[in-house]
């Protein structure tokens, strides 16, 4: 059974690198991803979990919790109106919403597939994939 307690909650909300994440409606849908992707191999130490006060806060928005330079490169994208600066801000709102961020971490090809496949099947929407360059919203 899957415990979305004992699963990381980071502090902060890195640029997620070759991360495929996804947003999640409840804690149903968001177990049912875990527990679909635990079958083909992942621990629950590579997922990160976002959501509630604690979410909001790892997200930070604005930046004032990072360091000075976190904190600068959050207004550089901010002002620049990037991908990032979007789901960001989407991020910010779905959790303040009630719903649930997940990342994974998928270094390649077939691993993001799983990932996509699994999200959208147990009901992740707005799913991204995050590489040094760019950020690909999946359909």
């Amino acid at each position: 059974m899957v415990n979305l307690e004992t699963l990381p909650h980071p502090e902060f909300l890195p640029y997620p690198n070759h991360y495929t994440v996804a947003f999640f409606r409840n804690r149903e849908d968001a177990e049912k991803a875990i527990r679909e992707l635990e079958e083909h191999g992942y621990d629950d130490e590579e997922f990160s979990l976002f959501e509630g006060a604690h979410g909001v806060s790892a997200v930070d928005l604005e930046g004032t919790h990072h360091t000075v330079l976190e904190n600068f490169m959050r207004k550089f994208i901010k002002f620049s109106d990037s991908a990032e600066w979007n789901f960001l801000r989407e991020a910010d709102q779905e959790i303040k919403n009630g719903h649930i961020l997940l990342c994974v971490p998928t270094p390649n090809d077939l691993e993001k597939k799983e990932v996509i496949a699994t999200f959208k099947r147990t009901g992740g929407y707005d799913l991204r994939y995050f590489t040094p360059l760019y950020v690909e919203e999946v359909v």
